[in-house]
């Protein structure tokens, strides 16, 4: 059977066709090793009462389900995961046979469980494309970055693909995630729906899925696809980094970059000077876990020099300068707004941030517009999905995106896909400093002289020993997000901006996201809840560094008489 995709991106094996199944009323060993039965209830399937706990917590989180694998995360948890996903891939299939993609991050639930889905999906009639290197041999999985696994989503026309990893969370957690034919994570609406079918599975004790072929193992190198994509796009100007004679050290935590860019820089005549996997509790790129990368850059004695960092599945980014300072990301997105604009020319469209990111980015839109560009800022609730929908909408049009980004450490450019790409985005930072011929620290003291407003960030993260109290206490803030209160901790409220805010958030979310608060001295407060734990979250935006620590001490005093805790 002849399998025809682009070969500019592409670099497709078809197997042979597996001759039909033959499917009778026996206990039967699936290539899984779960059992599986043809009379009565599944016992490989969640219980009805045990279901929903799940899929209250899929359905709260902002991209897929992550859990301790082993426990939360276990063999009938993505054994019903997977027959739910199969159930949407066959109802929603854009093709004579349903197909995906299944592929991930290096953890151990990932190692186990992605080729068991793919074998499952298989016997449910599925055709599976597998993501392998080239030392990837049999039926393995190659670790894949969630970015590349995003692309190769959009350029395989596959309308959902699995993403197991848990990102930048601690490494004994396991994710289960879908990425749709656009190369974004699931929207809500199909991630309802996935969510319904766990509910009807587990109530059913069966299996959905009837199926009378077994689908095909197709097999595609990533790397290649992802390299004759970047090419191609030219989003990243390799010959401009490889010119400037750049001392770049990169940090990839044992996670998939380390498969990819250190080998895609290489290919371009960029070799990286220094290549770090520290472990550590998660393979998260904060500033405290980015303090092996920072001793790295100090050691260096030229002028340029930068750290680099992506977490675990590569989506997100890091960030350390010259001195080894750490890069907030915040700043970052900064930056690399500023390089677009004034170095790349996008000096019109959108930049689109979620409302806990920094208003510093509206201060640069507000710089470059006083010199004639025409630059809007947007905001929508947390989550890339709502990002990566505002620039699929605005592609094409006068308004088209600049940048996405959000300072959780995620962001993509205008050109690229509407989901985090961390390779890109560190690549740009480069790319800036061969642009200005300066180190990075430098460059961003001068970015910062030029806003009117200097913004400075402060998360703060509560926990509390029940759901009630954690609700009891986001919940108290409502009235000021309502402009029924004046003044907040005396700082007076920008009543107006902050009614305008969080209606504007409910176009997205008809819920709300939390409740954002507007102040007249240009601080904000955005008061959120974790969707999955007993956690409150503060973000604090201030240009005054003494408003900032004020607002949270206050803050924080009213979380412990609350019965919260700091962590």
């Amino acid at each position: 059977m002849q399998i025809s995709f682009n070969p500019q991106f592409l670099n497709i094996i078809p197997t042979k066709k597996v001759s039909k199944i033959n499917y009778s009323p026996v206990i039967n060993k699936n290539h899984s090793g779960f059992d599986t039965v043809s009379f009565g209830r599944n016992p490989m399937l969640l219980g009805d009462k045990e279901a929903q706990k799940y899929v209250d917590k899929y359905k709260t989180s902002t991209s897929g389900y992550r859990g301790e694998y082993g426990k939360d995360f276990n063999d009938r948890f993505v054994y019903t995961m997977t027959q739910a996903a199969s159930k949407y891939m066959i109802d929603h299939k854009n093709t004579q046979n349903p197909k995906t993609i299944i592929g991930g991050d290096t953890r151990e639930a990932t190692k186990k469980y992605s080729t068991i889905i793919a074998s499952d999906m298989r016997n449910n009639g599925i055709d599976v494309m597998y993501p392998q290197l080239e030392s990837t041999k049999g039926d393995e999985i190659s670790p894949v970055a969630s970015p590349i696994l995003a692309l190769a989503t959009k350029l395989y026309s596959v309308p959902l693909s699995v993403l197991l990893t848990a990102s930048h969370n601690p490494w004994k957690d396991g994710g289960y995630n879908f990425l749709t034919i656009e190369g974004i994570v699931a929207e809500t609406a199909q991630s309802d729906e996935i969510a319904q079918n766990i509910t009807d599975i587990s109530k059913k004790g069966e299996n959905p899925v009837k199926a009378t072929r077994k689908g095909r193992r197709i097999t595609f190198n990533p790397y290649i696809m992802y390299k004759n994509y970047i090419d191609k796009k030219g989003l990243i100007d390799f010959e401009n980094i490889k010119k400037a004679g750049i001392d770049i050290y990169y940090e990839d935590f044992g996670g998939t970059g380390k498969y990819y860019y250190p080998r895609l820089m290489s290919e371009h005549g960029i070799e990286l000077k220094g290549v770090l996997s520290t472990k550590t509790q998660g393979p998260n790129p904060t500033e405290e876990n980015l303090q092996e990368l920072s001793k790295a850059v100090k050691q260096s004695k030229n002028p340029l020099r930068i750290g680099l960092a992506t977490d675990g599945d590569s989506d997100r980014f890091g960030a350390v300068d010259e001195n080894g300072n750490f890069i907030n990301a915040n700043d970052v997105l900064t930056l690399i707004a500023y390089h677009l604009i004034k170095n790349k020319g996008m000096t019109e469209g959108t930049i689109v941030k979620n409302h806990s990111t920094s208003d510093k980015l509206d201060a640069l839109a507000d710089y470059f517009n006083k010199l004639g560009c025409n630059i809007e800022v947007k905001s929508t609730p947390v989550g890339f999905k709502y990002l990566g929908g505002e620039m699929m909408r605005l592609k094409g049009t006068p308004k088209e995106i600049i940048l996405a980004g959000e300072s959780s450490g995620g962001l993509t450019v205008r050109g690229h896909l509407p989901e985090k790409d961390g390779f890109v985005a560190i690549s740009n930072l480069a790319d800036l400093v061969a642009s200005e011929k300066k180190p990075i620290g430098e460059i961003l003291k001068e970015v910062n002289s030029l806003l009117a407003d200097n913004f400075i960030t402060k998360d703060i993260n509560i926990e509390f020993p029940t759901e009630e109290e954690k609700l009891k206490a986001v919940n108290s803030f409502a009235p000021y997000s309502r402009g029924e209160q004046d003044n907040i901790f005396g700082y007076e409220i920008d009543k107006a901006k902050t009614i305008a805010h969080n209606e504007h958030i409910k176009k997205y979310k008809p819920e709300g996201d939390g409740y954002k608060i507007y102040l007249k001295n240009h601080s904000s407060i955005l008061i959120r809840k974790s969707g999955t734990e007993p956690i409150m979250r503060y973000f604090i935006d201030s240009p005054d560094e003494k408003v900032l620590n004020n607002l949270s001490t206050n803050l924080i005093n009213f979380a412990l008489g609350s019965n919260g805790t700091i962590i």
